[in-house]
């Protein structure tokens, strides 16, 4: 017996939404309206009473309402082809993942091993030898329609999924890739594909369009918002594998932009996998937008309700990783096998006219804080704090003077405020005309010790009027200098000439003459690799963000170092100075974030993005640490 209406749904629109219609004696008000109640409102839509449009990632969430409807009310249901394909292809991985969750053991595992080798397939382009690690990634995800890569940072995950990528494309599963990745990761999917292949795919950065014959788009979050149109068309128009690095940045789902723009382009692609290191920066319910990513609207389903609450508790994370086990993989930091970096710690001793600022100034704070106090309120305050006393620890210069106006716009503290005339401003005044900070007296002749022996040397600072300083200061050594205004090649546009990231690490890499990175961490917070080039950094000065330092040291210190390279990572600690304090406090750090890359469950930790570079003082552990600094001085020095 026929129904006794029709609802007709097409996928419609780029990017795509399913947009219902009917004719108004067909179908009952009751149903229509409840439509968009339970499958919600495609942005930009104007639903009425004949035709509206709802998400395709909804109405595939919401199928089975809508089939128990329509039963309910007698309405028949007729598709578009491009919908139905669709349609079915969800059932099939609803299908696949429970299958997958179901599967014991020993069962996944003969599925793994049963992986063959993608590099001997036949028309396979992949020709890297992977690291064992690698390799059981590797078959492991090819086990899955989608998979999670959840490997410490510098683990070598892009080899790792264009070995995926190749494997889909030779069985006919995809015929394109779309990476979306921050900018600093672009470099990274290039170099990496000239390794993976022997011959490699055309690989484009987009820029709104996308030449005829690109077989690769790496684009990043940022751009989504006003391109999704031309993307979701690009996706469409193929097979479609669709890859997110640094995943973690669209934690925040629906919630935010970034993640509302992933989770359209999702249902779109023929495979999706995601990449991260740090894939719960904040918690367990990090993970609802992720899984939702590679298995849409089946998060609520495969984790655990105590991670769907608002507050998780944090054994919670246990249950996390036990939950989705069978859908991701996880390489820690001990499996690299890389030889531990040699650390020394070089002693500086300030001249007279610096010391005497800094005692001063240090003095100064002892006398406006009530240093009893280690409340989470005055952590942004006391960072404050802290970046002065690393300024006058390191060069005295920059509490004085602002360059071009780079500094105030990539500080993140306000100008210090010394009345002119005190004690303490003339100090800072004469300091100039009479000292050259011995910080970068050492550093001069550590670059010219490694120059001569043939090593180049890599230049961290916070500051950028030290960055700037140390460029004219080892001029003869031609450095290479990048920070947050040297823009990235999309940014620069075509001006002819300009000094882009880009240009600055080809010349670090490629010309013998230049010997020195100069390098601000929020700049280079992730995605660079120097280990081919560089095995010496030397830290100008820290602040108490752990993580900073981690990832910096991974800029150098990654797989792929040949066994045996010695790799020399050199602090420069201004003695009795905020230095030591934060030495201290970074080491007892690194050491539970390193414990955590080495644990094979999930953990919540993040390390800073070039989106969030995190806080110059994290806890109260840091705070302590800042005061009983502070105070340890406060009877010997001079008052300002």
């Amino acid at each position: 017996m026929s129904p006794a209406g029709m609802l007709q749904a097409r996928l419609v629109g780029r990017p795509p939404v399913v947009e219902f219609s009917r004719a108004a004696a067909d179908v009952p008000d009751d149903l229509w309206f409840a439509l968009p109640v339970q499958l919600g409102s495609a942005r930009g839509s104007r639903n009425g009473a004949q035709r509206l449009a709802v998400p395709v990632e909804r109405f595939l969430g919401g199928r089975r309402w809508l089939a128990e409807a329509c039963t309910r009310y007698d309405v028949g249901l007729d598709f578009n082809p491009e919908l139905l394909e669709l349609l079915q292809r969800s059932q099939l991985e609803s299908a696949a993942l429970d299958e997958r969750l179901a599967a014991t053991p020993s069962v996944a595992a003969a599925a793994q091993a049963a992986v063959p080798d993608v590099r001997v397939a036949a028309d396979s382009r992949y020709i890297r030898d992977l690291r064992a690690f690698q390799d059981r990634d590797l078959r492991k995800l090819l086990t899955l329609d989608h998979g999670a890569n959840f490997s410490v940072p510098g683990a070598g995950k892009t080899s790792v999924a264009y070995g995926i990528y190749e494997s889909a494309r030779v069985a006919g599963q995809v015929d394109r890739l779309l990476v979306v990745a921050p900018l600093s990761a672009f470099e990274s999917w290039e170099v990496e594909a000239q390794s993976c292949f022997s011959t490699p795919p055309r690989i484009q950065r987009f820029a709104g369009h996308i030449p005829h014959g690109t077989e690769v788009v790496l684009v990043n979050y940022q751009r989504l918002e006003n391109h999704l149109s031309a993307l979701a068309g690009w996706l469409l128009e193929g097979r479609a594998h669709l890859i997110l690095d640094e995943a973690h940045r669209m934690k925040r789902g629906r919630s935010g932009q970034w993640g509302t723009n992933c989770l359209n382009l999702a249902p779109l692609a023929r495979r999706r996998d995601i990449l991260t290191g740090t894939p719960a920066p904040q918690g367990p319910r990090d993970f609802i937008a992720l899984v939702d990513f590679i298995w849409p609207n089946q998060a609520r389903r495969i984790l655990p309700g105590a991670a769907l609450v608002s507050d998780p508790a944090p054994e919670t994370m246990g249950d996390v990783s036990q939950a989705i086990e069978p859908l991701f993989v996880r390489t820690t930091k001990s499996e690299l096998g890389l030889d531990e970096p040699h650390l020394h710690v070089e002693p500086v001793t300030m001249k007279p006219l610096q010391r005497n600022i800094y005692d001063a100034l240090r003095s100064r704070y002892v006398g406006m804080f009530d240093l009893s106090r280690t409340d989470q309120s005055l952590l942004a305050q006391m960072g404050e704090v802290t970046m002065y006393l690393l300024e006058a620890a390191t060069n005295p210069r920059l509490l004085a003077r602002r360059v071009g106006g780079d500094d105030a716009v990539t500080f993140r503290y306000p100008t210090l405020a010394i009345a002119p005339g005190s004690p303490l401003s003339e100090l800072i005044a004469r300091y100039t005309d009479h000292e050259m900070p011995p910080k970068f007296e050492k550093l001069a002749q550590a670059v010219a010790t490694n120059a001569a022996a043939g090593r180049k040397t890599l230049i961290w600072s916070n500051f950028i009027g030290n960055l700037l300083d140390l460029e004219r200061l080892l001029a003869p050594h031609q450095p290479a200098l990048i920070y947050g205004a040297i823009p990235h090649e999309e940014e620069a546009g075509s001006l002819a000439g300009t000094r882009t990231r880009e240009s600055e690490l080809g010349r670090f890499r490629n010309d013998a003459r230049c010997q020195v990175l100069l390098a601000n961490p929020a700049a280079m917070a992730e995605g660079v690799s120097l280990h081919e080039t560089c095995h010496d950094a030397i830290y100008l000065e820290r602040t108490f963000n752990a993580g900073q330092y981690l990832q910096s040291l991974d800029r150098i210190h990654r797989l792929g170092l040949p066994p045996g390279t010695e790799t020399r990572i050199t602090f420069l600690e201004s003695e009795s100075s905020i230095d030591e304090a934060v030495d201290a406090r970074v080491g007892l750090k690194a050491q539970r974030l390193g414990a955590m890359l080495d644990d094979p469950d999930l953990v919540t930790m993040a390390l800073p993005d070039d989106d969030d570079y995190g806080q110059v003082i994290e806890d109260v552990e840091d705070l302590a640490a800042l005061f009983a600094h502070l105070e340890g001085a406060e009877d010997q020095v001079p008052a300002a």
